[in-house]
């Protein structure tokens, strides 16, 4: 027997929003909260599950708004790992161009006494 307090639960103002206990993984991403076109006219498509799946190959799914801190979080973590990338390759590439320092040098060398001459 269902208790009058079960449905309340599970309801929300838009249907792509339910909770529904007993989905699998795979039901859960494929949820949508929003398919509907927008007043500007573009189509929006907004999932009710956001998949995550960790470093240790766990997957875990996150609702867009029950679970809205942990998405910012893991997001922020991804941001913060992709620019750690970027600056590591940045420190593997980075090297002086020896040949355009020795001539810029040897072209001031040149001009300065050039300078002086004429003024």
């Amino acid at each position: 027997m269902t208790k009058p307090t079960d449905n309340i639960m599970y309801r929300s103002t838009n249907p792509g929003d339910r909770i529904e206990p007993n989905q699998t993984l795979e039901e859960k991403a494929k949820q949508l909260a929003v398919d509907a076109p927008d007043i500007t006219g573009d189509h929006i498509v907004v999932p009710t599950y956001f998949i995550a799946e960790y470093a240790n190959g766990e997957k875990q799914a996150l609702h867009h708004v029950r679970d809205a801190k942990k998405i910012s979080d893991l997001i922020q973590q991804m941001a913060f790992a992709e620019l750690n990338d970027s600056w590591e390759s940045v420190r593997e590439v980075h090297f002086f161009n020896w040949t355009s320092i020795i001539l810029t040098l040897a072209l001031l060398a040149l001009t300065i006494p050039i300078l002086v001459g004429i003024f």
